[in-house]
């Protein structure tokens, strides 16, 4: 009995260290054109893909497993295997695509820099099913855990549209901060965070009522929004002070951590240990032990990484 109780556990050790391994960090990087890959501990890239001219934005397909990248400046989004290191194929886009989300059915919604709409698009054939009107230059674009809901930042209306994904409908346009960028889901998805450039603060959106509850301090431009696996934490990288901030529910003041120059993206892996900065001006990556809340070391990447995400289906 003993003997196959330690053969049981000692299963259930090893799946857990297979999926953890599996588990990975990419960079996505905008002068350097490339997406990098960090494995856990590592410091420096395990690899490098070359992209064409001036990534924007990063999503992983939940269904293909590639990852799709914006290129503002040459109307596409370029579908990458990260397994074989390539970039497979082209998608051509209406517009400036910069924010981009994967949705299990193979949909991508692509919002344009320079526009006021979300386009929708088959992933496997590129093909444009749909153009949704929402604010002006759309920023992020962020699907809720069931995909029933696509909510887009529009940096240059003030406001934050949401969308039905089953008849691609306009929910409702909700008015925040100035200049919101980057998007949160605390992990019940029942709080939206929308970090706005030009205020200093974040939106806090109940997903429930889709109205704002109530607006947070976060610090000099927030740029960047993460939420922990256990939905206790928020975290917000303020790019012109160099700083994340880290807004607890029981914390009367967010903890600053310093970082590199100019953060932007952040990712948290999915253990709650570990969150990744991307510094657009330092061209590193600060890690940041989110135990004792400090940086613990910095990554060179190549030049100006903007963006960055874990995800759990590498090879």
């Amino acid at each position: 009995m003993r003997r196959t109780l330690l053969a049981a556990y000692l299963l259930a050790v090893a799946l857990l260290g297979e999926a953890h391994a599996a588990e990975r960090t990419y960079v996505l990087s905008q002068a350097g054109a490339a997406l990098s890959a960090l494995d856990d501990g590592a410091d420096k890239p395990s690899f490098s893909i070359a992209l064409d001219k001036a990534p924007a934005a990063l999503a992983f397909g939940a269904k293909d497993g590639l990852a799709y990248v914006t290129h503002p400046d040459l109307g596409k989004v370029s579908a990458v295997d990260v397994a074989a290191r390539r970039v497979v194929r082209s998608i051509p886009v209406q517009g400036s695509p910069f924010g981009i989300a994967a949705a299990k059915d193979g949909r991508l919604y692509v919002g344009d820099w320079n526009g006021a709409h979300v386009s929708v698009l088959d992933a496997a054939g590129g093909v444009p099913e749909h153009r949704i009107e929402v604010g002006r230059a759309p920023a992020h674009v962020l699907l809720s855990p069931d995909e029933r809901l696509l909510f887009v930042a529009n940096r240059e209306s003030d406001s934050v549209s949401v969308i039905r994904t089953a008849d691609l409908t306009v929910a409702a346009t909700i008015h925040v901060g100035r200049a919101p960028f980057a998007m949160a889901l605390s992990p019940d998805a029942a709080r939206l965070y929308i970090g706005n450039v030009q205020d200093g603060t974040v939106s806090v959106v109940d997903t429930g009522a889709l109205a704002v509850a109530e607006t947070l301090a976060s610090g000099a431009m927030p740029y960047g929004a993460a939420v922990t696996p256990d939905g206790t934490r928020l975290l917000i990288t303020n790019q012109q002070a160099s700083t994340v901030a880290v807004l607890g529910k029981t914390d009367p003041a967010a903890t600053r951590i310093k970082v590199g120059g100019y953060p932007e993206g952040i990712a948290i892996n999915s253990l709650g240990t570990r969150a990744y900065v991307a510094n657009w001006f330092s061209d590193d990556v600060s890690v940041l032990d989110l135990g004792n809340l400090s940086e613990i070391r910095r990554i060179k990447c190549p030049a100006g990484p903007r963006g960055v995400a874990v995800w759990n289906g590498g090879p």
